[in-house]
């Protein structure tokens, strides 16, 4: 007969005839590294001599080494003196969750969005291309609209309609901040949160100009704010700097589109405007142009429209590094013209990454008049001032068979055509949510009416092959591919539905009770 805590009879019969407690420790050490996580912590109910070997904290941090040496908890800095007791039952409960597909607790927060009323939550987002899958009599999105919320590095920043204000969730913390982005005089187009920066892109509720007997004109800028922590811990967003994005300013519509990325340091956006000249010409207007934002400055553009106010570029605030003529788009072949296939920019120390993407299956008024046999991904590296140009692409030719890439997917870097797009062709995995230091990646795949969410976690730091692959219950697709895009690692996982809500699972306990949300 198994005892009921251990899954290994040998050691369980071990454990019988002898008294544990009086074993040396380096043997019991041995012993107990045949048992699982799942037992190591259930072994401490079975009587008081068990419960104080297996909760000694040697054993426990031993245990942590062997079997998730890639957990946040033994990556953090204050590691000497840590309660390795507890934190083995809660990394262990969070691992058994993760294998299972099945989360502790979810967390729903209601976004708030308006066109005019209420002011604090105007939201007109940026459009999509339009592209989008279709074999046969199937149809599947190729993009999706900008989420409006943002997270990163455990804070999610979203508009509350409960709070009737932007929030900051500590997700580990379970505390709710203020973020005071002054959004009541803004029209929000997108906001984003990387390394500690919020960079929110937004133009004035009021037009400036008429462009033609149809369309007006909003000046846009963007905004970036410094995510602080008070004596009290808790968050808050500080204003760091504010720039023009236009020159003279865009309309409001589903035609005139610009991308985006920054770092904690710099700022790069292309622009793709369609060509409204009298003279009959029909190239779209392109741009691309890439900013120093490290500097603070009190100097708002927003707040003096003729720019009389505007200090020294040398001095303070956003700079302009580069902006690239027709020409230079054209000399790196990143010209999108009328038949666009850029997918987003990514960015590093010294280069800007135009990301593009083609499929086989694509229709829509803008595809591409030439389509690849199957899916190309592509990345090319601009410097920010001289120097060659990088440049990588994979067309997924596994071999003849029309087989998936073959080409290393667990390396993520702007450097790299995004290959983890078409691993399982003819699969298209829209996003993830990729924890490297944990070996924890979370991917959402479809082809056309197939749809699936899976885990893939390699606890192990030398592990090889696939690791261990987990699907999420199919109902999860609804409730976290709304928008086309998760974030997460390897404690939570976050998404919004159709209905306006941002929907966070989590791995690493059971939903608190926390004002403003609803639990399951």
């Amino acid at each position: 007969m198994l005892h009921p805590f251990t899954s290994s009879p040998c050691v369980y019969q071990l454990l019988l005839t002898m008294k544990i407690t009086e074993l040396p420790n380096d043997i019991f050490l041995l012993i107990v590294k045949h048992l699982s996580p799942k037992d190591l912590v259930l072994n401490r109910r079975v009587c008081k001599d068990f419960h104080a070997a297996f909760t000694e904290s040697e054993l426990s941090r031993q245990a942590l080494l062997h079997h998730f040496p890639r957990a946040r908890e033994l990556r953090e800095a204050n590691i000497g003196q840590r309660n390795w007791v507890d934190i083995l039952s809660q990394v262990a409960a969070r691992y058994h969750y993760l294998r299972a597909g099945k989360p502790r607790g979810i967390e729903k927060f209601q976004l708030a969005r308006s066109l005019v009323v209420p002011s604090w939550a105007r939201f007109y987002p940026v459009a999509p291309w339009q592209r989008h899958l279709q074999f046969e009599e199937k149809l599947a999105p190729f993009h999706y609209p900008d989420c409006l919320w943002t997270y990163d590095e455990g804070l999610l920043i979203f508009p509350s309609a409960t709070f009737q204000q932007y929030n900051i969730y500590a997700l580990g913390a379970g505390t709710l901040a203020l973020a005071n982005i002054e959004s009541e005089k803004k029209t929000v187009r997108r906001i984003r949160l990387k390394s500690k920066v919020l960079v929110v892109e937004w133009c004035e509720p009021e037009a400036y100009h008429q462009l033609n007997e149809s369309e007006t004109v909003h000046r846009h800028f963007a905004t970036a704010y410094d995510l602080c922590q008070d004596d009290e811990g808790q968050w808050r967003a500080v204003f760091r700097n504010e720039w023009k994005i236009h020159f003279l300013g865009m309309p409001l519509n589903s035609r005139d589109r610009f991308f985006s990325s920054h770092t904690d340091t710099h700022y790069a956006l292309y622009l793709w405007q369609p060509n409204r000249s009298a003279w009959g010409e029909d190239e779209p207007i392109e741009a691309l142009a890439i900013w120093d934002i490290s500097s603070p400055s009190t100097y708002r553009p927003s707040e003096d429209p003729t720019g009389k106010c505007k200090p020294l570029e040398s001095f303070e605030g956003a700079k302009s590094l580069r902006r690239f003529s027709f020409a230079d788009l054209g000399f790196y072949k990143i010209r999108q013209r009328s038949e666009p296939t850029l997918r987003g920019l990514e960015l590093d120390e010294n280069h800007v990454y135009i990301i593009q993407e083609d499929h086989r299956w694509i229709v829509g008024q803008q595809a591409s008049s030439v389509l690849p046999r199957l899916h190309r991904v592509k990345s090319t590296g601009i410097p920010f001032f001289s120097g060659p140009c990088w440049e990588d692409q994979c067309g997924a030719d596994g071999d003849v068979n029309l087989s998936f890439c073959e080409r290393a997917a667990d390396v993520r870097s702007p450097k790299l055509a995004p290959c983890w797009r078409h691993e399982e062709f003819p699969y298209l995995t829209i996003t993830e949510a990729v924890d490297a230091e944990a070996g924890v990646t979370f991917s959402a795949r479809h082809c056309f009416m197939l749809e699936t969410i899976s885990i893939n976690i390699k606890p192990k730091i030398r592990m090889t092959g696939p690791g261990y692959e987990i699907s999420l219950r199919d109902d999860l697709w609804q409730q976290l591919l709304g928008k086309g895009k998760i974030h997460g690692d390897e404690r939570w996982l976050i998404g919004e539905n159709t209905n306006d809500e941002v929907i966070i699972l989590h791995f690493d306990r059971a939903t608190n009770e926390l004002q403003g949300n609803e639990h399951q």
